[in-house]
């Protein structure tokens, strides 16, 4: 493939990002919701089978479903010029790779942080019933504020399934050597306790410095995995609490009914140990990390199970005031119509409304709102002949009792304001409606929770005053407003 090359007559293809033997990774240009993305080029040349196209749409379709902070997403999937190709969200940021061949081995802290990021997003990934197999440093990103990002969900499934059928002597089993599971390099396809390995061998890479097996090839690797029990982590680093040297070894035992039942289990314990191990660190020989200018914040970002008095209690103080923690990528709405995110970002207060607004939400100690831009997506119940756009703004206040003082000064009007609607800019980004927009048939939802107020319009692409939208529009903007605020961040 070259730049510029049109993929299924939407993706731009722009630059390479990678190459493997699996095929090319390329950053692309999403020319219908004006986007970029990360398109997977999979090249299965040898390994045709009238099966495979089944699988992949499985495979693809399931791990679709996942939508998850700590989880890239998949967007789409095809065939291409008989090329299969998924299109994912494209992350910014550094591989966990590069990030261990510049400071390994972790400090205690941040090896725990980050292994409970991914164990977060396996979480995600498996009561969806999907499971990676492709667990390893390479398909972990760490975002510039260090969130963990998992990628490639969906992929190693189904070239597993590909190498199965067709046992082509290009394709590896899914699984890299020095992280898959044992029962990946035999005759079983392994299942959720296969990625606990791998989260196993990547806790154990972080803290020591090199992963638990090594040899002089591939084929080394895979026989002293299958052969031998991983090594203690206590010859490689010495001193590190026994909850945790314990936890490592359960993860890589070769049966895998001795491993951890499931991901909860797992993050249960690593929550347990990122709450001891911060007030006494262990001792490190890694080199010391860069400065950084505020904390690691992995362990904020992971969603957490809500307790029935959740709303109530400060602790929503801690949920990350950013788009990602407040808002949901895709949303489906009571009509069945499926939504997505197309542009987001955080403005000052002035630039929620104009008039008498910013002086009253400021007089209310809201300085910031988180924005985005949703795009209704294509489907069989779509509204008639345009798409619909949802503009939404999350306000968040000191305490409940301002929250609802506010939401009462925007429900009633305020006097003479109006709130600022967005739309996406062409090439991404923010950026206000113009006047056409206000003056068509539109609709405007209020939801809050908590200390959170969430404010949503929807209009119509074509900027119609046709109020026979009108139920398209009120289902829209109600699930918007309604999946917006600190409950996204606790997964829901």
């Amino acid at each position: 493939m070259e730049r510029g090359k049109l993929i299924a007559d939407r993706y731009e293809l722009i630059d390479r990002l990678g190459r493997g033997g699996m095929g090319e990774v390329w950053a692309a240009r999403d020319r219908v919701l004006h986007r970029e993305v990360a398109l997977k080029l999979l090249d299965l040349d040898g390994t045709a089978h009238a099966d495979l196209p089944r699988r992949f749409e499985r495979e693809a379709v399931a791990a679709a479903q996942i939508v998850h902070p700590n989880v890239a997403a998949l967007y789409d999937r095809g065939v291409h010029d008989d090329v299969l190709f998924l299109v994912m969200e494209k992350v910014d940021g550094q591989t966990l790779t590069a990030r261990l061949q510049a400071e390994s081995p972790f400090p205690l802290t941040r090896a725990v942080a980050v292994a409970s990021g991914i164990c977060t997003a396996l979480e995600a990934a498996h009561r969806a019933r999907v499971i990676h197999y492709d667990i390893k440093p390479h398909n972990v990103i760490l975002t510039a504020d260090d969130l963990v990002k998992v990628i490639d969900f969906g992929i190693a499934g189904f070239v597993q399934a590909a190498f199965t059928v067709a046992r082509s002597s290009r394709l590896t089993p899914a699984g890299t050597p020095e992280f898959g599971a044992p029962e990946q390099f035999l005759t079983e396809r392994g299942d959720e306790r296969s990625d606990l390995y791998a989260l196993g061998g990547m806790l154990f890479t972080m803290l020591a410095g090199r992963p638990p097996f090594t040899g002089h090839n591939s084929i080394a690797v895979v026989r002293r995995k299958l052969d031998e029990d991983a090594p203690s982590l206590d010859a490689f680093r010495p001193g590190l609490p026994p909850e945790v040297t314990a936890l490592v070894a359960e993860l890589l035992e070769r049966d895998p009914d001795r491993r951890p039942r499931s991901a909860q289990q797992v993050q249960q314990r690593l929550r347990a140990l990122l709450a001891s191990c911060t007030t006494a660190e262990a001792p490190t020989t890694a080199i010391p990390p860069p400065p950084r200018t505020r904390p690691m914040d992995v362990t904020r970002r992971e969603p957490r199970p809500p307790t029935p008095d959740s709303w109530n209690r400060a602790s929503t103080d801690e949920t990350p005031f950013t788009p990602d923690a407040l808002l949901p990528r895709r949303f489906t709405n009571d009509l069945s119509i499926e939504f997505a995110r197309i542009a987001e970002g955080t403005r000052l207060v002035r630039e929620a409304g104009s008039g008498e607004l910013t002086e009253e939400l400021t007089r209310r100690d809201c300085s910031e709102v988180v924005a985005a831009v949703y795009s209704e997506l294509p489907g069989p119940e779509a509204t008639p002949d345009h798409l619909v756009l949802i503009s939404v703004q999350v306000f968040a206040f000191p305490d409940v009792a301002t929250a609802q003082d506010a939401h009462g000064y925007l429900g009633d009007g305020g006097g003479g304001w109006r709130l600022t609607m967005w739309s996406a800019r062409d090439g991404g980004g923010l950026v206000p409606c113009p006047d056409e927009v206000y003056r068509s048939f539109r609709w405007r939802y209020f939801w809050r929770k908590h200390r959170y107020l969430t404010t949503a319009f929807a209009y119509r692409a074509d900027l119609t005053n046709d109020g026979s939208i009108g139920p398209w529009l009120t289902a829209a903007a109600r699930r918007a407003a309604v999946s917006g605020g600190p409950q996204n961040h606790h997964g829901s």
